[in-house]
């Protein structure tokens, strides 16, 4: 693949952003597409090219990478009005970064097949700090001809890319992931609004929880800002982990298989969202506890 490889790239937030750092530091042109001015404006300024359709943009590449946030964007981008099916040329790849139901993807997968589009399923974990850093780890999945295409582009904003097989692999992963990210941080949420309300010293209690078995990614990332009760600093919002869990919910239903953390940390992330803290960061999960137990 020439290092002067133009992607096409949807959804400029603060995951985007930092995947497209990558690609453009790493030699490839990006033309990109968001809702919002002010993303294109800071594409412009990095060096890429805003294009002012889907259509604009798919006349140029034939790669495509997607970081919106859910299925039903992803639908709107491929098959709503001014959609790329069929503006791609036939042979692109579509590379879908979002977090989404396993089953949806699979479906995808054949849709795009009809129009002569390989999808590559390619959820990430790591965070906005991962995207800019180029650290993600990628949970490809598609075919292997397909992911081969996508490879360079996607080693370019993740250090650790797995290939995990029929598309939908990727989605079913990510699930797991969540499920564990919610549950991690809504324990995290949990233990701390108990040490809050047995007076002990947050920032001694965060420090000590840290620094051994008891920690995790989470506790470490989110707790300084549950200690502070200030959630406005957005590294992923409540409304964000509630829709992720919904999907490991439905992924447990559907496998007959009983989550009992994953429904409870669900109802911790719907109690904080209830309370108007939804576009918040989700270490606000922090105050549902906190509620709960009689504190102002």
């Amino acid at each position: 693949m020439s290092i002067k490889t133009k992607v096409g790239f949807i959804g400029l937030g603060a995951m985007g952003r930092g995947a497209v750092s990558n690609l453009l530091a790493k030699g490839f042109d990006v033309v990109g597409c968001d809702v919002r001015s002010d993303a294109l404006d800071w594409l412009r300024a990095q060096g890429g090219t805003p294009a002012c359709s889907l259509a604009e943009l798919a006349a140029q590449v034939q790669i495509v990478v997607c970081f919106v946030v859910n299925s039903q964007q992803t639908e709107a981008v491929l098959f709503g009005d001014d959609g790329l099916v069929g503006e791609l040329a036939a042979g692109a790849v579509f590379i879908a970064c979002s977090t989404m139901d396993p089953s949806y993807v699979r479906a995808l997968e054949g849709r795009l097949a009809s129009h002569e589009i390989s999808l590559i399923d390619a959820p990430v974990t790591g965070g906005a700090v991962g995207a800019e850093r180029g650290t993600l780890t990628i949970m490809g999945s598609g075919t292997r001809e397909a992911f081969d295409l996508a490879l360079p582009v996607l080693r370019t904003f993740g250090s650790r890319v797995h290939y995990l097989g029929p598309a939908g692999s990727g989605a079913q992963m990510k699930v797991l992931n969540q499920l564990l990210c919610g549950v991690h941080l809504a324990a995290a949420g949990e233990a701390l609004a108990l040490a809050k309300h047995q007076g002990l010293p947050l920032d001694l209690t965060l420090e000590i929880l840290s620094s051994g078995a008891a920690s995790s990614w989470m506790l470490a990332d989110r707790g300084p800002r549950m200690v502070a009760g200030q959630f406005d600093d957005i590294s992923s919002a409540v409304d964000i982990i509630v829709k992720d869990m919904s999907l490991v919910l439905d992924a447990t239903r559907e496998s007959r298989f009983p989550a009992a953390l994953a429904h409870a940390a669900h109802l911790a992330f719907l109690g904080t969202t209830a309370r108007g803290l939804g576009a918040k960061d989700d270490s606000a999960v922090t105050t549902h506890y906190e509620l709960a137990a009689g504190m102002p």
